[in-house]
């Protein structure tokens, strides 16, 4: 009876901690390609976005941009309504400075859950290593964490889902206009009430 209940148990463990895959593993098979995300992939090419975000039921409003400034670097910077710098970040693939982040966002789980967002929406281009044929799929893995990149009919990237193993962390929805260029993206989060909502402002 003892080794029955252990084994239910040890079932149960073992279904609940499956490897996620947002539409079930059968249908990938092991690649070795790249998957390019052209959104602010030109050097020097600057882009102005009005910022929604929302957060445990407050919400902040300001304005994005996110620059390419050398091969490797991009830099982040929101501002808010009044012109006043919330945070200023440079990143790359593999590494990051603060220059500068306003006192209420100078914590440590914020500022890292913020240069892992954008990160994942500014990295010119994702090594694959699997792919998911019948719905246009393909995941990426790199240092634990699970890229799930979705390409819509016309060859275009239109999401970006990161997951740790067994669970998704987030994901960043993307729309473009009739010139292929970036018009709209969220950032959506699981587990934690952060939503974020860019919209392009021409200039």
């Amino acid at each position: 009876m003892r080794h029955l209940v252990f084994s239910l148990l040890l079932l149960l463990l073992l279904a609940g901690c499956k490897v996620y895959y947002p539409n079930g593993k059968q249908h990938y098979s092991t690649i070795d390609t790249t998957v390019q995300n052209p959104y602010f992939s030109e050097l020097n090419e600057e882009r102005l976005y009005r910022a929604t975000i929302h957060f445990y039921g407050k919400e902040l409003t300001g304005m994005f941009v996110a620059k390419r400034i050398s091969q490797d670097d991009h830099r982040i910077v929101l501002t808010s309504d009044l012109g006043n710098t919330l945070f200023d970040i440079t990143i790359s693939k593999d590494h990051h400075v603060v220059n500068y982040v306003m006192q209420d966002l100078n914590r440590k789980i914020i500022l890292n859950t913020l240069i892992r967002d954008f990160k994942a929406l500014t990295q010119p281009d994702y090594h694959i290593d699997h792919q998911n044929l019948t719905h246009r799929e393909f995941l990426s893995i790199h240092a634990d964490r699970r890229y799930f990149l979705t390409i819509d009919d016309q060859g275009i990237l239109s999401s970006i889902e990161i997951a740790f193993k067994y669970k998704t962390k987030f994901e960043i929805q993307f729309k473009t206009d009739s010139l292929g260029k970036l018009d709209r993206f969220q950032i959506k989060h699981h587990g934690i009430k952060l939503n974020m909502d860019f919209v392009n402002i021409p200039f």
